[in-house]
């Protein structure tokens, strides 16, 4: 009797975290990172996001996604991110710095093996056959910023 009642306690658990992974993205219309060469991430190399066709109506919020490895020898990254709206033509461009170690030089983001920082970009109303683009480059005065490992655009009715 026990083995059963705590076979229904963990099926029951499963469905509910279930639910709740479908519930997140199933408000996910675009969630994609890009690699970052090993090498570095050279301030010349632009990245681009392109989200080809939406299928509903709605406010749409982007987010900047970053991976950084634990050893990234500043405090702050600074980005610059570009979002194009089709076909309304719309542009926004916002520069973005990002606190990667606090003044305690405690590390920020979640994560263990690299950390994950999501920052809220722009929220835009937009509709079926809506199309956006991203453009993503570091405004870090040093050309090569190691320690990125991916670069990514969510983009959340």
């Amino acid at each position: 009797m026990h083995n059963s009642i705590r076979a229904i306690h963990i099926i029951t658990s499963l469905l509910l975290a279930t639910m709740f992974v479908a519930c997140d993205t199933a408000n996910t219309a675009y969630h994609k990172y890009i690699g970052i060469n090993t090498d570095g991430w050279q301030n010349k190399d632009t990245l681009t996001f392109k989200v080809d066709t939406l299928r509903r109506f709605g406010d749409y919020t982007s987010y900047l996604c970053l991976r950084i490895q634990p050893d990234f020898p500043y405090r702050f990254l600074t980005l610059e991110v570009e979002q194009s709206n089709m076909p309304k033509g719309k542009v926004q461009r916002r520069k973005v710095t990002i606190e990667v170690v606090n003044k305690e030089g405690e590390r920020q983001g979640t994560g263990i093996t690299y950390h994950t920082h999501e920052v809220p970009l722009f929220t835009s109303w937009m509709g079926p056959g809506d199309s956006v683009s991203f453009k993503v480059s570091h405004a870090m005065a040093r050309e090569t910023m190691p320690s990125i490992m991916d670069v990514g655009i969510k983009l959340k009715r």
